[in-house]
C-alpha cells in the first residue's frame, strides 16, 4: 500500500460524511484488470486506489493526461503512485505500450476514457483506447461509478471541501473479445463499457 493511499483514505474520512462502496469482491484478485469509471473530479482516482489498494492488496496504475506529468512537485507525485502521461486527442503509442506492458503483467490498470473531468456531472462520451486495450489484451474490463466527489472537489475549486456523501459502485467484470474476422467496431465496445457504468450511477448522473 502506497503511503499516498493511507493518507488519502485518511483525508476523505474526514471530509465526507458518509462514505459508502459497494461491490469491492467483484476486483478480481489476481491477474489484468482494466478499471473503467466516470470523471467527475480530481480525487476520483484517489478514492478509488484508497479502498481497492487496501482491500484487495493491488495497486493501480494509471493513465493520466501528460501536461499534469510536467507540473512541479504534482509529476513527480503522480509518477511514484503508477501514473503515466496520455497526450490528449494524439494517438500516443508510448502510452499505450506502457497501458499493454501493466496488463501483459497481470496488473490493475485504470482508465477515465471521458478523458477529461465532466462539466456538469453526467458521464460523457468514452473514447476509444480502453476499449482498443481490452480488444488487444482479453483482460476483465470492470465498470466503477463514483458519485459525490465532485462535491468534496468541484472543479475550478483549488483545496477540497466538505461533502455530505460520496458513494461507489463497482460492477461485476466483462469480458470484451473478437476473432479475426468478427472484430467489433471500437465505438460499439466504448460504448459499451459507457453503459455498463452509467447504469451504476444515480439518475442525475446519466446522461
Amino acid at each position: 500500500m502506497r503511503l499516498s493511499d493511507a493518507f488519502g483514505g485518511w483525508a476523505i474520512r474526514r471530509l465526507a460524511r458518509e462514505i459508502v462502496v459497494e461491490g469491492m469482491e467483484r476486483i478480481p484478485k489476481d491477474g489484468p484488470v482494466i478499471l473503467v469509471g466516470n470523471h467527475i473530479s480530481w480525487l476520483d482516482p484517489i478514492f478509488l486506489a484508497c479502498w481497492l489498494t487496501p482491500e484487495t492488496g493491488r495497486a493501480i496504475n494509471w493513465m493520466g493526461k501528460a501536461e499534469a506529468m510536467r507540473w512541479p512537485l504534482v509529476g513527480t507525485f503522480l509518477r511514484v503512485n503508477g501514473v503515466f502521461g496520455v497526450r490528449r486527442g494524439a494517438a500516443d503509442l508510448e502510452a499505450f505500450r506502457l497501458a499493454e506492458g501493466v496488463l501483459r503483467d497481470g496488473n490493475v490498470l485504470g482508465i477515465y476514457p471521458e478523458g477529461t473531468r465532466s462539466r456538469d456531472g453526467k458521464i460523457g462520451t468514452f473514447r476509444d483506447g480502453a476499449a482498443l486495450l481490452a480488444l488487444r489484451s482479453g483482460a476483465p474490463v470492470v465498470p466503477v461509478a463514483v458519485s459525490g466527489t465532485e462535491q468534496l472537489w468541484p472543479r475550478g475549486a483549488l483545496l477540497p471541501r466538505r461533502a455530505a456523501r460520496i458513494h461507489m459502485v463497482i460492477g461485476e467484470p466483462r469480458r470484451f473479445t473478437y476473432s479475426a474476422g468478427d472484430r467489433p467496431a471500437l465505438p460499439l465496445v466504448a460504448e459499451q463499457m459507457r453503459a455498463a457504468v452509467a447504469t451504476l450511477l444515480p439518475h442525475e448522473y446519466r446522461p
